[in-house]
């Protein structure tokens, strides 16, 4: 089981948001958050694999707008939607963590 997210992407000179305690418990109230952290374990590679696709795709989107120069202020909408993305996946890769260490620690009881 994966500790640690892939690093899907980077953008030089743009920073990554940190997935803090106090980001988490904010996550966990969101729609989104709800559903990854309702997500049964083994449903977890799936979901990873789904949310690392579509953050390549959001990337292979974003480089051929800025190769053909197009609206910056439509590239900088998709840069802050692939961080809050990033920030979900990260997310996804802790609750998954936690829920296997869960069922390891219920398994040796």
């Amino acid at each position: 089981m994966p500790m640690q997210p892939n690093n899907v992407f980077h953008l030089p000179g743009i920073k990554m948001p940190e997935l803090t305690h106090q980001k988490i418990q904010e996550l966990k109230t969101t729609t989104k958050g709800k559903l990854i952290t309702g997500t049964a374990i083994g449903a977890f590679p799936a979901l990873v694999k789904s949310m690392e696709t579509a953050l390549q795709d959001q990337l292979a989107q974003y480089d051929h707008i800025k190769q053909h120069e197009r609206d910056n202020a439509q590239r900088k909408m998709l840069v802050l939607e692939m961080l809050d993305d990033h920030l979900y996946l990260e997310f996804a890769y802790h609750i998954m963590f936690i829920k296997w260490r869960e069922q390891q620690i219920s398994k040796a009881s």
